[in-house]
């Protein structure tokens, strides 16, 4: 009997235990529910409402969430949030200089409007990450000696890093040490990088090749004007190269002297190097306006690399996606390159 009553306790314990571990798995699994159901809500707040408030953050920052993707790497949501606060910041400092009676060009940001706002957030995060880019191939890196340089250089228009740090707090709401990170160092690296792609022969002779064949092409009969849509780097590619009007002074030297000694018809024979690049140019008319001899050319450029075009190029090929329910500033860049194609 003592045996049958060992056993039926045993068992209502196991029963128990049963009970307990059942209770503790459900509860378990309306704890999952619960916090799959506010990070989905966190999520949802975050790419449809661009919501800023602390819970949206909080999710933001445990879930990774990225803002946008450019060339495959994923720049964080809680970035683009901590430039729009600065940004918003810059504004309402520019209004009350402007009202203070400050000059537009002390006050530049003033009227800037949400919209872009946020675009020129989201254009500096993508663009210094291209820039980052660009760094790696072109194996350009900041030393110490470029941001104590830069840093001595912005002290000397305040009274000491005391009085620097209110100015920027004021301005942005940031310090010396997050205003190093998020505008001196990428400026220092876009400085250096421009410069080392400016200095890039390779580069140049690889362009003085492509031009070379490009006027070949043109001396053999090739349409000027469709060449120059094709293959121009400046705006006048989208009318065949064309120019228009000028005079004497007008022009680059060498462009101008090679222009000049065309008659109505005529490709120069070689490449024109300026400071701009190479240039194939065709004179379409010659005319006396005023007793003063204008000719009307065109041309189609092959343009030295520049940080400029280079980002812009990179750019277009860098396949940029937006996550966020908001004016997107990268769709005309899309719709350029898919022209282009």
């Amino acid at each position: 009997m003592g045996g049958e009553n060992s056993e039926i306790k045993n068992t209502q314990e196991n029963q128990k235990k049963q009970n307990s571990s059942m209770r503790l798995f459900v509860w378990l699994g309306l704890a999952a529910v619960v916090a799959s159901a506010a990070a989905g809500a966190g999520v949802y707040r975050v790419y449809a409402k661009t919501a800023t408030d602390k819970f949206s953050l909080v999710v933001a920052k445990v879930l990774h969430l990225p803002a946008l993707k450019v060339g495959g790497e994923k720049i964080p949501y809680l970035a683009y949030v901590d430039d729009l606060k600065a940004i918003h910041i810059m504004r309402d400092y520019d209004k009350a200089q402007r009202d203070a009676g400050a000059a537009p060009d002390r006050s530049p940001g003033a009227d800037l409007t949400e919209e872009q706002m946020s675009d020129q957030v989201l254009w500096r995060l993508a663009n210094n990450l291209l820039v980052e880019f660009a760094a790696k191939k072109y194996d350009v890196a900041i030393e110490d000696k470029d941001i104590q340089n830069l840093k001595e250089q912005m002290l000397r228009q305040f009274k000491d890093e005391a009085a620097t740090n209110e100015e920027l707090n004021k301005r942005y709401g940031w310090n010396m040490s997050v205003y190093e990170k998020k505008v001196m160092r990428p400026f220092i690296l876009q400085t250096k990088l421009a410069q080392k792609i400016k200095d890039d022969q390779k580069t140049k002779e690889d362009l003085k090749t492509k031009a070379e064949q490009i006027l070949q092409e043109v001396k053999n009969g090739g349409d000027f004007a469709a060449i120059a849509k094709e293959h121009n780097t400046d705006s006048t590619g989208e009318r065949g190269g064309d120019l228009g009007w000028f005079g004497k002074g007008e022009m680059v030297p060498e462009f101008e002297k090679a222009a000049y000694s065309l008659k109505k018809g005529e490709v120069y024979p070689t490449l024109v190097e300026s400071i701009y690049g190479y240039h194939i140019i065709k004179l379409v008319d010659r005319a006396i306006e005023k007793k003063v001899e204008k000719v009307r050319a065109s041309q189609i450029l092959f343009r030295f690399p520049d940080l400029l075009s280079y980002l812009d190029k990179a750019a277009k090929d860098g396949n940029i996606h937006l996550y966020l329910n908001i004016h997107s500033p990268f769709a005309e860049l899309k719709a350029s390159s898919s022209a282009q194609k």
